[in-house]
């Protein structure tokens, strides 16, 4: 528990415009960059060749918009087309809550990887219920998906902090939700016109677009 206060003290600064909009009132610029995004292993959501990674907190609000409102029209548009695969990426940015379910969503994907995704959109739209984020929760959901329990609560909760520390210091994350397209990082992760111009090549490596001052 200790280490991940120490982890939340040492985002805190780069979490306090943790919504798009603050993100982007508070830069001038923006140069799309490209990331190798350490993902390989990782299960996606359908095939084709461009990839669609989001990276979220379980318990901010914005992440559960995103996949409420964004999400199914990726769906319709490029992953049930056969356009780009899809991967999601919970990070420990926020609290406790984020800890516990950053750590069921790595036991979900060692033991259901053919659910994954079912699970891990279940329990973000879950998002502000009632004891969300608790160790019940947990239980709910594991007899809700027919899983062990104590296997879905097993501990790898390092491996939620490390993850969170190495996507925050080498790809780019100074919020969430955040969006890459090919591994180039988006300025806006709700917008579909930007994904879109970084598939069919409008947006490349490099180019820089102006943002509006606060």
């Amino acid at each position: 528990m200790k280490r991940f206060y120490l982890l939340f003290v040492g985002l805190i600064l780069i979490l306090s415009a943790c919504s798009q909009s603050e993100a982007v009132e508070s830069t001038k610029s923006h140069t799309y960059t490209k990331y190798e995004l350490p993902l390989e292993d990782k299960v996606a959501l359908g095939e084709g060749k461009h990839e669609i990674v989001f990276v979220f907190d379980y318990s901010w609000p914005w992440c559960k918009k995103w996949m409420e409102e964004v999400l199914p029209e990726i769906e319709e548009r490029w992953i049930d087309t056969g356009e780009a695969t899809f991967k999601g990426q919970p990070l420990v940015l926020l609290n406790e809550q984020s800890q516990l379910l950053a750590n069921v969503d790595y036991n979900v994907e060692r033991l259901i990887p053919d659910r994954y995704y079912e699970v891990q959109r279940a329990i973000g739209l879950d998002s502000g219920s009632d004891g969300f984020g608790t160790e019940d929760y947990a239980r709910k959901l594991a007899a809700e998906f027919n899983l062990n329990a104590d296997e879905l609560l097993e501990n790898h909760v390092d491996i939620g902090i490390q993850n969170s520390r190495l996507f925050t210091r080498d790809f780019g994350v100074a919020y969430v939700p955040t969006v890459y397209v090919d591994g180039i990082q988006l300025v806006d992760a709700f917008s579909l016109d930007e994904m879109k111009h970084v598939m069919d090549g409008t947006i490349e490596v490099g180019d820089q677009v102006e943002l509006p001052e606060n």
